[in-house]
């Protein structure tokens, strides 16, 4: 099945992200401070002297600032109308099913490795939970907008993390190629996107057609900051979904590092939501992991050792989700505060304090060494 693109996905396990890579290089003798400063200015006017600042962020800069001749505005708008109406579905489809997905490759042993979710799994959530809103919030992807200067964050931790992951010992790159590839951003990026809008479906979210496909356009521009290549780079809906069906399958079997990670996910997402009392936390823990068997499939979640429920969670949601418009027609003042509500949410969730919006690197291959970044 699409043998052209499984060869370009494995040729792209041996590559990472030559600009960004640059970019750590050339940053690694900085103290994590002048890292901050340097990449804040940077980021803040493009067209600045950087004195001291390596040739290679200013490229970086440089290139994050074209926006491609194919991003539509309207069709982010129209994504953005979508997803605030559905954000409360989109992420829970972004925790029970996308983001555990995405822990089924060897995306999962760059982070055990690193102890990034072991020790830090709501915060990593909450990370992930902030770049989302802000892609899909007016204008974020802008250049110079929150979402477009998240991503460019992201992208940077990733470099960063490679930079000590390929000169580890606990690193195979005979087996595995590249940490934090190509190969597994495109998986990842595909994972968020076109993967995320199927799980969005199963739980009733009302996205038309036309926002589906807007939500995938947004993601698109937002993998191609990622350091994605525009070789392997989806470009539609369909395409999405073809990327990830073919990286799933060119990637090797879930290990115990897929199946930490996994129950990682699923046990920190009721912190998320503020349920943190242990018997109340437990038991929403355990609704997650149902939900997260019946979107991902009983084949992964059994590799993932999730426990099997006799009780399905899925049908449910998917009806209080569906019946939406038509409490929107009946009770549109009701409709008017459950809105409200849902947005209070979506910022509650999304919500970092002002060190998680600080653009210094991690500093050592483990993250409990690491100075606060």
């Amino acid at each position: 099945m699409y043998p052209e693109l499984a060869d370009a996905y494995m040729r792209h396990t041996t590559i990472g992200d030559p600009l960004a890579d640059a970019v750590v290089e050339d940053l690694v003798e900085f103290a994590p401070d002048e890292v901050h400063a340097v990449i804040a200015k940077a980021m803040d006017d493009p067209s600045a002297a950087l004195p001291g600042a390596p040739d290679s962020l200013r490229e970086f800069i440089d290139q994050a600032n074209k926006v491609p001749d194919w991003y539509d505005p309207e069709r982010a708008m129209a994504a953005s109308r979508a997803f605030l109406r559905n954000s409360d579905i989109v992420l829970a489809a972004l925790v029970g099913g996308s983001i555990v997905e995405g822990f089924s490759t060897l995306i999962s042993k760059s982070f055990r490795i690193r102890g990034r979710v072991t020790t830090s799994g709501v915060r990593r959530l909450k990370q992930n939970g902030m770049q989302l809103v802000e892609q899909y919030l007016p204008g974020g992807m802008d250049p110079g907008g929150d979402g477009w200067r998240l991503t460019l964050r992201v992208r940077l931790v990733h470099a960063q993390s490679r930079y000590f992951l390929a000169r580890s010992d606990e690193w195979n790159h005979d087996k595995y190629g590249m940490p934090i590839s190509a190969a597994n951003m495109l998986l990842a990026g595909a994972a968020f996107s076109g993967r995320l809008m199927r799980h969005v479906g199963t739980l009733g979210g009302d996205f038309t057609q036309e926002e589906r496909e807007a939500y995938v356009h947004v993601w698109r521009y937002t993998g191609l900051l990622m350091g994605i290549p525009e070789e392997i780079l989806f470009h539609d809906l369909a395409s999405s979904l073809r990327a990830f069906d073919v990286g799933a399958m060119c990637e090797p079997p879930a290990d115990f590092d897929a199946i930490i990670m996994a129950n990682s996910i699923v046990n920190s997402a009721p912190v998320i939501i503020g349920v943190s009392e242990p018997a109340k936390r437990r038991k929403m823990a355990k609704v997650v992991t149902q939900a997260s068997r019946e979107l991902i499939g009983n084949a992964l979640a059994d590799t993932f050792l999730f426990p099997t429920q006799r009780r399905k969670v899925v049908p449910w949601m998917r009806f209080q989700n569906r019946s939406r418009p038509i409490v929107r027609k009946i009770l549109p003042w009701w409709a008017k505060k459950q809105d409200l509500a849902r947005f209070t949410e979506l910022l509650k969730f999304a919500s970092l304090d002002k060190m998680e919006y600080s653009y210094k690197l991690p500093t050592s291959l483990y993250d409990e060494h690491s100075s606060d970044w």
